[in-house]
């Protein structure tokens, strides 16, 4: 059951979600309900909270709610305003090259450790999903978003705990921005998919140098048309590297 008011005070769409009322005074709880909404677009960047609001719309005191918003503010998804109040940090040029950066370099290492150990059944997963990736599968954005999730996981499944963890942060982090660009419309998503086909077979031809290629390019391309889209004039010397790293191109 979601939280009484919850929908007037951040304006909320059918399929929150949902806080079960025996965790709805737990911060973490909070913390991961309202970083979903940041993350999804439903809270957009800019949207000003606060404590006093936020405490009303969950039903609790504010001690979780500060809480929950010191958690946020650590991870930069919201930043801290006079009188209890905070703003959902704005999406910017430099966060998202510094976030596809990272994911090239780290990404491409986890793969190359993966490929070696993919399964027969996460390689008919991989073959799978790539149908379900294209323009022409006709899902909206969360359940794309959702297949996109899981390709990419599969491919540094055999990475290490801690390794997933940390790139399923990131790609997490990048929702935000992938929204930017699927918004401009179907030609990322149609280069997207036939790169991802590409990668499922060189995963499947247990071809480490060429899916690692392959996933720098496919990251690169994402990121850089990124920051074309919210700042022509910048210079992606970050992304530019990180892809030099990978591909030695």
């Amino acid at each position: 059951m979601t939280a009484p008011g919850l929908e007037s005070s951040f304006d909320l769409v059918d399929g929150a979600i949902e806080i079960e009322t025996s965790l709805r005074g737990s911060p973490e709880a909070i913390y991961e309900h309202m970083r979903g909404r940041i993350l999804s677009g439903a809270l957009p960047a800019g949207s000003e909270i606060t404590q006093v609001q936020a405490a009303r719309s969950y039903g609790v005191s504010r001690g979780p709610v500060r809480e929950a918003f010191r958690l946020l503010q650590h991870e930069g998804l919201i930043e801290a305003e006079v009188n209890y109040r905070a703003r959902v940090t704005s999406l910017s040029t430099d966060d998202a090259e510094h976030l596809y950066a990272m994911r090239i370099v780290n990404e491409c290492l986890a793969l190359a450790v993966s490929i070696p150990q993919l399964t027969a059944e996460q390689l008919d997963e991989l073959d799978a999903l790539v149908g379900s990736l294209g323009p022409d599968a006709g899902l909206g954005f969360t359940e794309w978003e959702a297949c996109h999730e899981r390709f990419h996981a599969l491919l540094f499944a055999h990475a290490g705990d801690r390794t997933r963890s940390m790139l399923e942060r990131w790609a997490d982090y990048t929702e935000r921005y992938r929204r930017v660009y699927v918004a401009q419309g179907n030609i990322g998503w149609s280069l997207g998919a036939t790169e991802h086909a590409e990668l499922a077979r060189a995963c499947r031809a247990a071809d480490v140098e060429g899916a690692c290629a392959l996933l720098a390019q496919h990251l690169a391309r994402a990121g850089l048309t990124l920051v074309a889209i919210m700042n022509p004039s910048h210079r992606p010397l970050l992304l530019q590297s990180a892809l030099r790293q990978v591909t030695g191109a």
